[in-house]
C-alpha cells in the first residue's frame, strides 16, 4: 500500500493502546503535533476488563523501576494509584518469599512494588494519556496494513477500518508508525510483504500456565506478612503468590511450568497450592472468602524479535512492548521494560531531530535495555532442564552463581538488598559483582537447611469444604 503525508503537521500513529502503547504515546506527545492511538478494542471508561488483554484479570505488580519510570512520565501517578486502592508492598519487610528451600531475609529494604489489578492501572494511565491535547484515540478500529512510499523505503501510515458493519477502509498517514500491538504483532509479515527480511526471533519455550482467583480476607485471621510468594525448585517449578489489591481484595495466582497447569476450580486450586514447597499459601487461603471462579492464562514462550540485527529495515516504523520482546509473565518485567523502551525512543528523538535513521538508532538502544531483563528471566527459566532455547555456553557456571546469590539472600541483608534492586530494575545485576558483595555471595551462598513450617491459620467453612472435596477426589 502506498501513501504520502498530506500536511505539515507532524503526526505519529501508535498501533495499540496497550500499556506499552500508552507509555510511548506519552513520550511521543513531547515530540509530535499529533499522536493517534488506534486500538482494536472498544476501550472502557473505567477499570474494566477488555478482550484485547486476556491476561488482564491476573495479578499485576509494578516493579519499583517501572513505578519510577511511569512516575517520571506521569507526575503524581504513584500517589493516585495508592489513593485509589493500590497497595505498596516492601519486597523484603512486608513480603514473605520462599525460594531455594528457605525464606529470604526480612528487613525494611525500601524496594517496593504497587500491587493492583491490570484494569485499574491501565485505566489511570489511559485517562492521563487521553487528557493530553496532542493525543486522540480511534478505538474499535482494526489496522489492516502499512502504507509506504512508492519505493517502499519508508512507512507513511496505516490502513484502518472501524469495527462496525459496512464500514469502509481509510488511510491514516503519519511521519512515524509505532507498533504496540503485542506479541501477536503483524509487523513481521507486513514488512516481509514489502520486500524486507523477517527479524530473527529468539524463543525460550516454558509453557507456563497460571490461574488467578480473587478473595476477601477474614480480618480476624492471623497474617504475619503483607504478601506471600513461594517458588518451587526444579524439576517441579510450581509458583504461588498472594497479594492485596484495590477494593479490599486479595489476588492469589498459581503457576506451573512445562504444561504443569494448575486447576481453576477451588478444590483443585487449593490442592495445587498445597503442593508448593511450603503450605503457607494454602493455609492462608483457608481463612479467605472466594469471590470469583478464577481466570486461566497460558503462555508458550519468551519471545524476542531482533529488529536491531536486520540488514535492512523500512524507515518510519518501530516496534515497542511485547511486539519487540515478550517475557515470561511470572517475573513481572513487561510493563517496566515497556516504559524503559518508550523512554529510550524519546531519547533518540531528542538527540537526533530528524526521523531518518531513527529505527536503527532506536533498536540498538532498546536492545541494550532489554538485554538485562531477558537474561534474568530466561536464566531462571533455564534452571528446568526441559526448557528449550539457546542456552549461553557458560550457562552451568551462571546457574551456579545465581543459585549462590539466591541462597545468600536468605542470610545476608546486603546481598538481599542489591539482589532486590537488580530484580526491580533499579540498578544492574553487575553491582553484585563488586568484590565485597561477591565475597559475601561466596561465603554465604552454600547449602540451606529446610525452612521451619509456620503454625496453621484458622480455616473458613467454605474453603474447608473445598479442601475436603479435593481430598476425596
Amino acid at each position: 500500500m502506498q501513501g504520502t503525508q498530506e500536511s505539515s503537521v507532524r503526526r505519529v500513529v501508535v498501533m495499540g493502546a496497550s500499556m506499552a502503547g500508552l507509555a510511548v504515546a506519552r513520550v511521543l506527545a513531547d515530540h509530535f503535533d499529533e499522536v493517534v492511538l488506534v486500538e482494536r478494542d472498544a476501550l472502557p471508561t473505567g477499570a474494566d476488563d477488555r478482550k484485547g488483554t486476556p491476561q488482564g484479570r491476573h495479578l499485576h505488580g509494578l516493579l519499583q523501576g517501572g513505578q519510577l519510570a511511569f512516575e517520571g512520565l506521569f507526575p503524581g501517578l504513584t500517589e493516585a494509584l495508592i489513593a485509589g486502592g493500590g497497595v505498596r508492598v516492601d519486597f523484603s519487610d512486608e513480603l514473605a518469599w520462599h525460594h531455594f528451600g528457605a525464606w529470604k531475609q526480612r528487613f525494611a529494604s525500601g524496594v517496593a512494588m504497587i500491587a493492583m489489578t491490570r484494569p485499574f492501572f491501565e485505566a489511570e494511565v489511559r485517562r492521563r494519556v487521553l487528557a493530553l491535547p496532542q493525543v486522540r484515540c480511534l478505538d474499535d478500529h482494526d489496522v489492516l496494513g502499512l502504507l509506504s512510499t512508492p519505493d517502499r523505503a519508508r512507512i507513511t501510515g496505516v490502513r484502518i477500518r472501524p469495527r462496525v458493519e459496512g464500514a469502509s477502509e481509510q488511510d491514516l498517514l503519519g511521519d512515524l508508525v509505532v507498533d504496540a500491538t503485542g506479541r501477536g504483532s503483524a509487523t513481521p509479515r507486513w514488512i516481509e510483504a514489502l520486500g524486507y527480511p523477517l527479524p530473527a526471533e529468539e524463543t525460550v519455550d516454558v509453557h507456563v500456565g497460571y490461574v488467578t482467583r480473587t478473595f476477601r480476607r477474614d480480618p480476624a485471621a492471623p497474617m504475619p506478612w503483607k504478601a506471600l510468594y513461594v517458588i518451587g525448585d526444579a524439576p517441579q517449578r510450581r509458583i504461588g503468590a498472594l497479594f492485596p489489591v484495590e477494593g479490599d481484595r486479595w489476588i492469589s495466582v498459581l503457576a506451573g511450568q512445562l504444561r504443569d497447569y494448575p486447576p481453576s476450580d477451588l478444590p483443585g486450586f487449593l490442592g495445587f497450592a498445597g503442593s508448593l514447597p511450603v503450605d503457607d499459601l494454602q493455609r492462608a487461603l483457608a481463612s479467605f472468602e472466594p469471590l470469583d471462579d478464577g481466570a486461566s492464562y497460558k503462555f508458550p514462550c519468551n519471545l524476542r524479535r531482533r529488529y536491531e540485527r536486520m540488514s535492512r529495515r523500512p524507515e518510519g516504523l518501530v516496534a515497542v512492548g511485547d511486539a519487540l520482546c515478550s517475557f515470561n509473565p511470572i517475573y513481572g518485567q513487561g510493563m517496566t521494560t515497556a516504559a524503559f523502551v518508550a523512554i529510550e525512543l524519546g531519547a533518540c528523538l531528542r538527540e537526533h531531530k530528524g526521523l531518518t535513521g531513527l529505527p536503527a538508532r532506536f533498536y540498538r538502544r532498546a536492545a541494550r535495555v532489554i538485554d538485562t531483563p531477558w537474561q534474568l528471566s530466561t536464566f531462571e527459566d533455564f534452571r528446568s532442564p526441559e526448557v528449550t532455547g539457546e542456552r549461553p555456553p557458560a550457562y552451568p557456571l551462571i546457574a551456579g552463581a545465581l543459585a549462590r546469590v539466591h541462597r545468600a539472600t536468605t542470610r545476608d541483608r546486603e546481598v538481599a538488598l542489591h539482589f532486590l534492586r537488580a530484580m526491580h530494575m533499579i540498578e544492574p545485576p553487575t553491582t553484585l559483582l563488586r568484590p565485597d558483595r561477591l565475597a559475601r555471595v561466596l561465603l554465604r551462598g552454600g547449602a540451606i537447611e529446610p525452612a521451619p513450617r509456620p503454625e496453621p491459620t484458622t480455616t473458613s467453612p467454605t474453603v474447608a469444604a473445598a479442601i475436603d472435596l479435593r481430598a476425596e477426589a
